[in-house]
């Protein structure tokens, strides 16, 4: 579903990345791990087009996006960007709610102006999606009368409103209260069980190690160890695994 290969990126002259390759299964779970600042989130950014990179290529569901060396993306660039933003819903440590629309305003939007849905039917998929992430009475809500965990879940609702193929997850619950991790990671969970294919960037070492088909552990850039989750957290192979999971995990 998705393949990333020779994946170069770099801000301001400063290498992030040095060439990654990651082949992601359809249906596969893949978290992602390691140390704030070592690409977890911009490698996201790179599989959806929200970041430019330098060199290589993300090919998700047959459409690729190429390395741009200039300025401005071509016609060609863009309309790739457009298809795969198409196949991918991505949900942010941000909620990025519209805060002047309801919770049904929220998710309907973007199927009616992007996918070209009757309103009818965008609000039939909406009131669909908010009882499978446990919010139906909150369809004519505002965002500003919701918990951190009931508009990460919306937000949630709204990505899986356009049907996505893939979904990726940009350390959803580092913005809530302790209290309201679980209600959104069970959401995830249910998601993965269903089979949507998902990358999960987070700091939640024990949803990793339960949900995850393979664990990707990144540091300064680089892939420094793939494999499945009870033998990254069992016994790694890097001393820059070991390093890191004692101190996210006291050791």
């Amino acid at each position: 579903m998705i393949r990333i290969r020779n994946l170069h990126k770099a801000f301001g002259g400063q290498q992030l990345f040095g060439g990654i390759d990651l082949d992601v299964a359809s249906a596969e779970a893949v978290v992602c791990i390691g140390p704030s600042g070592s690409g977890k989130s911009t490698f996201l950014r790179c599989i959806n087009g929200l970041e430019q990179f330098q060199r290589g290529e993300v090919e998700v569901d047959g459409t690729a996006l190429h390395s741009v060396n200039r300025a401005r993306p071509t016609g060609a660039d863009r309309e790739a960007i457009r298809q795969v933003r198409l196949k991918v819903g991505m949900v942010f440590q941000q909620f990025n709610l519209f805060p002047h629309m309801s919770v049904l305003d929220n998710i309907t939007e973007a199927p009616v102006q992007v996918l070209g849905e009757s309103r009818e039917q965008a609000a039939e998929r909406a009131r669909s999606l908010l009882k499978r992430v446990n919010l139906e009475a909150k369809v004519n809500s505002y965002p500003d009368q919701l918990s951190g965990g009931e508009q990460q879940r919306v937000a949630i609702a709204r990505a899986l409103a356009m049907r996505p193929r893939v979904m990726l997850f940009d350390e959803p619950t580092s913005s809530l209260d302790p209290e309201m991790v679980g209600e959104v990671l069970s959401v995830i969970r249910d998601l993965v069980n269903d089979g949507m294919t998902t990358v999960i960037v987070t700091h939640e070492m024990g949803f990793a190690r339960e949900i995850a088909d393979r664990v990707v552990v990144f540091d300064r850039g680089e892939i420094v160890e793939i494999g499945p989750p009870e033998t990254i957290f069992r016994s790694p192979r890097t001393e820059r695994t070991r390093a890191f999971l004692s101190r996210v995990l006291k050791l």
